[in-house]
């Protein structure tokens, strides 16, 4: 078990080594005890923490993986630097089991650390893989994913942080009914929702807006139809279909639970809210085309309910 720890940690460091050269500063000894003692309270809210003489940093989403046991695992990372001339000294990563209440936090060195701290890190994957069974895996596949580009979550049970997103197009109803494109909405404000167990409209507030645009972005284009209408055969079509685009893994809201976005079938029924009478309608899956178009930016809404809607249809944050 000793040995293939070291081996784990000298793939880590090879891994950061071949990162762009982004970091000024090493991480010291001392500066490793004193990160480890920084509280993460709530890493889906903490995204800027200035603690002495250190900041974390994060605006992604964490890393989610879902093993056979049922136990569902995250890691939020974190930039570290240091607050004097803000240079970059390494990571951290925070590491929870949201079933138990589990955390377990992780200085993750860069290449220019002293070499005492490597010992001190390879111990903390040793205890940490003890505590939490899959913790260095999920570790390994974060720095392969974060620092090589390397592969797809879906091999390794992981969901990508982008894969949870709308474009600019998209709109999103605010709590007074109006309409706005969810590139214009701001954290604090808010918006129309849904409830699960009422069946009725709730507002909900914003907690943050996430946009992502350092790659290209695949949509899916969902066309969605009354599932009160018929259509007959006509030169004039007698229902009016709605437009739904997102990235393919965003979750929407059906009749019978949720699905993500691409995975809808022809004929499977999504709600849909209508103004006039603050109801949610049934509406069913027309057409989908799961190539329709790639963009270079993408957005999510992070809400107090976990869900708001876009193009008036009831959607989750992820």
């Amino acid at each position: 078990m000793k040995k293939v720890l070291l081996v784990f940690g000298l793939v880590c460091s090879t891994l950061f080594a071949k990162a762009q050269e982004v970091a000024k500063v090493g991480i010291k000894n001392a500066d490793y005890d004193a990160l480890k003692k920084i509280a993460v309270k709530n890493p889906d809210k903490d995204t800027y923490i200035k603690e002495g003489a250190y900041v974390l940093d994060n605006s992604n989403p964490p890393y989610i993986f879902k093993f056979s046991d049922g136990k569902e695992r995250r890691i939020y990372l974190y930039k570290v630097l240091e607050t004097a001339e803000m240079k970059e000294m390494g990571s951290l990563m925070v590491f929870t089991t949201p079933k138990d209440g589990k955390k377990i936090s992780l200085v993750v060195p860069n290449p220019m650390a002293e070499k005492e701290v490597w010992g001190k890190y390879i111990d903390d994957l040793k205890d940490g893989e003890k505590a939490v069974s899959g913790f260095s895996s999920c570790v390994a596949f974060v720095l392969a994913k974060e620092f090589t580009g390397g592969a797809a979550g879906a091999e390794h049970g992981a969901e990508d942080k982008y894969e949870y997103c709308f474009p600019e197009t998209a709109v999103v109803t605010m709590a007074d009914g109006s309409q706005k494109s969810i590139a214009e909405v701001k954290a604090g404000e808010v918006v129309m929702s849904y409830n699960t167990i009422t069946n009725q409209a709730e507002t909900t507030l914003v907690d943050e807006v996430i946009e992502h645009d350092n790659k290209s972005f695949g949509i899916v284009k969902v066309l969605l139809s009354d599932a009160e209408d018929q259509a007959f055969a006509s030169t004039q079509p007698l229902f009016q279909l709605t437009e739904l685009e997102g990235t393919a893994n965003h979750p929407v809201m059906t009749t019978t639970g949720h699905a993500k976005l691409g995975k809808l079938k022809v004929g499977e029924q999504v709600l849909m809210y209508n103004s006039d009478t603050h109801t949610f309608n049934r509406y069913k899956v027309f057409s989908t085309n799961s190539d329709y178009r790639t963009v270079e930016k993408v957005y999510n809404l992070r809400t107090a309910n976990d869900k708001y809607l876009v193009n008036s249809i009831v959607v989750l944050e992820k």
